[in-house]
C-alpha cells in the first residue's frame, strides 16, 4: 500500500468525518451499518463513507496489504471508539515508514481543548523498493 492515495484526499475526508463536530454523526451510522451487516473489520464500511468510493478503487486491494496484526489494531480501535457511548473525534495521518513494513501508532493528544485519538499509519517506505 503506497501512502500517496491516502495520504491527501482520503485523510482529508477521513479526518473531516471523524472529526469534532461529525464524530457523533459517524457513530450513528456505524452503529447501523453494523446492525445491516455484521460485525465491522478494518476497512468493511469505507465505501459507505466515501463521496465518491471510486476514487479509491484500489482500497480493497491496498489495504488487504497490510499485515493481519496491523488490520486487527485498526478494528479494535475503530470499532471500540465509534462504539462508545462518548466516542472521540479521530485525527488519521499516513505516510512512508523507514523500513518495508506497515505500523501504526495510536496517541490520544488534545487540541485547541478536544481531546483525540490520532491514528498515524505508516506504509511500507517506497525507496526500498
Amino acid at each position: 500500500m503506497a501512502f500517496a492515495p491516502y495520504s491527501g484526499t482520503f485523510e482529508q475526508i477521513i479526518n473531516q468525518m471523524l472529526g469534532p463536530e461529525n464524530i457523533a454523526k459517524a457513530a450513528s451510522k456505524f452503529a447501523e451499518l453494523e446492525k445491516q451487516h455484521g460485525q465491522y473489520s478494518f476497512g468493511k464500511f469505507i465505501k459507505y463513507f466515501l463521496p465518491k468510493p471510486e476514487e479509491f478503487a484500489n482500497w480493497e486491494n491496498d489495504s488487504g496489504k497490510i499485515s493481519e496484526p496491523v488490520r486487527r489494531r485498526l478494528t479494535e480501535i475503530v470499532a471500540a471508539n465509534l462504539r462508545s457511548s462518548s466516542p472521540l473525534p479521530m485525527l488519521l495521518k499516513v505516510g512512508d515508514n523507514v523500513d518495508a513494513t506497515h505500523d501504526l501508532i495510536v496517541k490520544v493528544f488534545a487540541h485547541n481543548g478536544i481531546i483525540y485519538l490520532g491514528l498515524h499509519m505508516l506504509c511500507p517506505n517506497p525507496e526500498l523498493k
